[in-house]
């Protein structure tokens, strides 16, 4: 039996990002998909007026921790 994706559109939002720019997000899709198959990874989120956005529009850069730029010690502890 052969199942056609006619349907995929109605799963689809309206996005604000341009075409080749999703389709890029979809082709790195399925690399980091067939690579890691049992992690899970996004590239667009829906955002609060319903439009599909990439996901690294919400990424943002973060301040060191205050005790690494004083020069305390920082100490990190692994849990085995």
């Amino acid at each position: 039996m052969t199942c056609s994706n006619d349907w995929l559109h109605l799963l689809q939002f309206e996005s604000m990002e341009c075409e080749e720019l999703l389709l890029e997000a979809d082709k790195w899709l399925a690399e980091v998909e067939k690579k890691f198959p049992k992690r899970n990874f996004t590239a667009t989120v829906v955002n609060l007026e319903g439009v599909s956005v990439l996901v690294t529009r919400y990424i943002q850069a973060l301040n060191p921790p205050e005790e690494v730029l004083a020069g305390g010690e920082v100490c990190v502890s692994v849990m085995s």
